[in-house]
């Protein structure tokens, strides 16, 4: 007998679809591969059906691809025809690399994860000399040249797991569908074959469509967002989501939603519909899992905002900052060691994948502290001096590609973790809990101390032996950081020390985050156990843990046994329960699972809530001078509008106001005695000032106030034009606090906080080292109205005006004498 071979028209191309159909007496098969046709289905397949078989892949799968790739290749003599082999997951890819490189120096190993039109066209040009063996996990891009594929026909799909009380990925069959799907990935520009790893009986018994992710996964957020729509027509969204071409299980959704309400994100109105409450409405915020969500409000809850938005984007996100080379575990492992050393991850750090959400946020500051301020600081040198820009801007991202390189960085992922966080910092300047106000964000790598880092790149033994054997890539210019990029690493280890970052601090917080977590799963609430049955769950018979030998009745040790052999004694805690993985055996797991009494407290609604929106005049007053101190300065207050205001709370004598205006005849009785500064235009002349006077000022200030008025500037709506404004006033600022050494002076904006959040004011500041320290509501009928009132797009958003205070923390090596002299000469020749 002969095996199937079926034929299809994809386009212009024929295709020939060869299914492995092993049958008995199938000779085109067992000649072509040379295997017996006995048990392939068991072997292969793991079992008959798709039904009674697990899609585990099993090494002899790698071992018949790696057969068939050989074999494809020894035989097709066009080397230009590509193969591209479908593999389920990151790991399986991993282990057929490793296989395939050891074979053949004349093919060529890519991986392929979703690349554009203009990554496929470039993999056409390469190794005209070698043929691609193409590792794919999806392609929704047809690769040119691509001649066979080899389908394993497996996948990889994400469903609830009730036991492990997460989110989990697994292997299952392919449908019908997916596997059509990937016969377009070939014949588009030869003919080609493919062949698929099943029978033919298996491959007719495979569903025809995949599972739809509605009945996989737990509908917290896909709940929440529906409660958000504010549309009248969707009263409950049992009702809206049973009118699904596919319905969810009306329990799974029930369940979704008694958990939204125990935990303060719904609630029920007096019309009797569930309504998101503001802590809802806030999860429903963020472009990020539920979980992710609700680790960012928790940490923020605890005063740590800032890195619990790094963890919580780095949890979603694939892949990660740190390189993880396919196949390259151990070279993976000695990378995390270089940002967080082994020896300090237990235990406070808990399980692997908490430990490498920890290492990987260490590496994102360490990028932020040494990479970026070094070019921050560098920006600022030239900006008095003119220079091109975007010829600047351009060299950096060449030279940050190497950096990169040199500390086992991906740069895109970097980045990519960049603008998540803003966008999700800026969510939360709309919506203002009550938390953001004191959330500081003092950068930790400056606490207890500025971090330090000297790079050391290692040459290849090959280097001309007159070079330097190491040298000092802060040292270098950007010619030499270029050059040889691929042959360098830097071997200053570790990059980051244990103390650093406050990573322990953090560490503790994300385990018991996690913890609080995993106890909205398993439905605690307070007063949920009675004191009486966790002491008898929890007594310890004489101080032991129990025997987990005794309970399979294999412990044959008896009175001389170290554990206990009661059935009242305490089971050991499952350390992978409460981690964000958790723990695969479910109810039959040997350890416990329970949360114990300190945590059934945490399952208690959120604290997060609005912040109070009463403003309060002494917030303000109280970061102004006193005594002898020093003076305020109000820049830009063209009808000093706002200075004759606080002229009646505090004492105009100390007081200066800068405006655009030429000197008039403008007279109000609490502007006797305030210091005018007349035909400064903001921000260049006020801050960088030309005329004596205005340098002689700096001096005396202690506290700088900016209410800005963009209509005044011109820029209107124009939201480019307003950011750029911005960014001029905090690199003017800049430059003067640091050549006059004021950089512990508070600079306190005044503004709506939908317009702070439109143009990331708080990205911008800290781009010139101004960091965001408090903000409060600024108190209008004390200190005068702001001119433009911005309308809310959504519910329980805010607009209102808020002062926010920032203060410049620059790294030490940019307070250095020798930079401030640079910057005093620099402003100097300016004016």
């Amino acid at each position: 007998m002969k095996s199937s071979c079926l034929s299809k028209t994809v386009g212009k191309s024929d295709v020939r679809i060869m299914v492995l159909c092993f049958f008995f007496g199938c000779d085109n098969v067992t000649k072509l591969l040379g295997i017996s046709s006995e048990s392939l289905s068991v072997k292969y397949c793991n079992g008959e059906s798709p039904s009674t078989a697990n899609a585990d892949f099993e090494p002899e799968v790698h071992t018949l691809i790696h057969d068939l790739v050989m074999h494809i290749h020894e035989n097709e003599p066009d080397i230009e025809k590509s193969i591209l082999i479908f593999l389920p997951t990151n790991r399986s890819r991993g282990q057929q690399w490793r296989l395939l490189k050891s074979s053949s120096s004349s093919f060529k190993v890519i991986f392929h994860d979703s690349v554009d039109t203009e990554q496929a066209l470039w993999h056409k040009k390469i190794w005209k000399s070698h043929r691609k063996i193409i590792l794919a996990v999806e392609s929704s891009v047809t690769i040119p040249e691509v001649a066979f594929i080899i389908d394993s026909c497996r996948t990889v799909q994400v469903s609830w797991d009730g036991n492990r009380k997460c989110e989990f990925s697994g292997l299952t069959w392919v449908s019908k569908s997916q596997a059509e799907q990937r016969i377009g990935r070939t014949g588009r520009t030869c003919d080609g074959e493919i062949y698929r790893l099943v029978t033919r009986s298996f491959f007719s018994d495979l569903e025809d469509y995949e599972c739809p992710t509605m009945l996989r996964l737990r509908l917290q957020r896909q709940i929440l967002l529906i409660c958000c729509a504010e549309l009248e027509a969707i009263n409950d969204p049992r009702v809206l989501l049973q009118k699904a071409l596919d319905p969810p299980d009306p329990d799974v959704v029930q369940d979704a939603l008694d958990l939204l309400v125990h935990m303060g994100a719904l609630q029920t109105s007096h019309r009797g519909r569930l309504e998101p409450t503001f802590y809802g409405r806030l999860l429903a915020s963020f472009s990020l899992s539920f979980d992710a969500s609700l680790l960012i409000i928790k940490f923020g809850e605890v005063g740590l905002l800032h890195e619990g938005i790094l963890l919580g984007v780095l949890m979603d996100m694939q892949p990660r900052p740190i390189i993880h080379f396919f196949g390259e575990d151990d070279l993976f492992t000695k990378y995390l060691d270089s940002y967080l050393s082994r020896d300090n991850r237990k235990p406070a750090f808990g399980p692997l994948t908490e430990v490498i959400l920890m290492v990987n946020m260490c590496a994102f500051k360490f990028w932020q502290r040494i990479f970026k301020d070094k070019y921050r600081t560098k920006h600022l040198n030239q900006v008095l001096q003119f220079d091109d820009m975007k010829a600047t801007e351009k060299m950096v991202l060449e030279t940050e590609e190497d950096w990169c390189f040199f500390h086992n960085l991906s740069q895109p992922s970097l980045n990519h973790v960049a603008e998540i966080y803003e966008d999700v910092l800026s969510s939360l300047h709309r919506f203002r809990p009550n938390f953001l106000g004191t959330s500081e964000g003092f950068p930790s790598y400056n606490y207890p101390c500025d971090f330090q880092h000297k790079c050391l790149l290692e040459c290849p033994p090959n280097e001309d032996e007159d070079e330097d054997e190491n040298e000092d890539a802060a040292g270098l210019d950007d010619g030499k950081l270029n050059s040889s990029a691929d042959t360098r690493e830097c071997v200053a280890l570790p990059f980051v020390a244990p103390n650093d970052f406050q990573t322990k601090n953090v560490a503790g917080t994300l385990t018991t985050v996690v913890k609080e977590i995993k106890a909205h799963y398993v439905g605690l609430a307070p007063g949920d156990q009675p004191e009486s049955s966790s002491r008898s769950r929890f007594s310890v018979k004489n101080g032991r843990k129990l025997c987990r030998h005794f309970l399979k009745g294999s412990c044959n040790r008896g009175s001389n046994c170290s554990f206990s052999h009661s059935f009242q004694a305490k089971k050991p805690a499952c350390k992978f329960f409460t981690s964000l993985k958790g723990c695969r055996n479910g109810d039959s797991c040997f350890f416990s699972h329970d949360l114990g009494t300190p945590f059934s407290s945490v399952t208690k609604p959120s604290s997060c809530i609005p912040e109070n929106g009463d403003a309060d005049p002494a917030l303000l007053i109280r970061l102004f001078p006193f005594a002898d101190e020093g003076n305020i300065l109000i820049l830009d207050d063209t009808n000093f509008h706002f200075t004759s205001n606080i002229a009646r709370s505090y004492d105009p004598l100390r007081m200066v106001a800068t405006t655009r205006l030429i000197e008039s005849s403008i007279s109000h009785p609490s502007l006797t005695d305030v210091k005018i500064m007349w035909g400064l235009h903001h921000p260049y002349q006020t801050i960088i000032g030309k005329s004596v006077e205005s340098r002689v000022l700096w001096k005396s200030v202690k506290c700088v106030l900016w209410f800005p008025d963009f209509e005044i500037c011109g820029y209107g709506k124009n939201l480019e034009g307003q950011r750029s404004f911005m960014k001029n006033f905090f690199e003017y600022l800049a430059i003067r606090l640091l050549a006059d050494a004021l950089c512990e002076m508070p600079v306190i904006l005044t503004m709506n906080n939908l317009r702070f959040s439109n143009l990331q004011v708080e990205k911008l500041g800290r781009s010139c080292f101004f960091f965001l320290t408090e903000s409060f509501p600024f108190a209008e009928q004390s200190f005068g109205e702001l001119a433009h009132v911005i309308p809310t797009q959504k519910l329980m958003e805010v607009s209102k005006p808020i002062s926010y205070v920032f203060r410049m923390y620059p790294p030490a090596d940019i307070e250095s004498d020798d930079f401030q002299a640079a910057i005093k000469k620099c402003l100097h020749d300016v004016q």
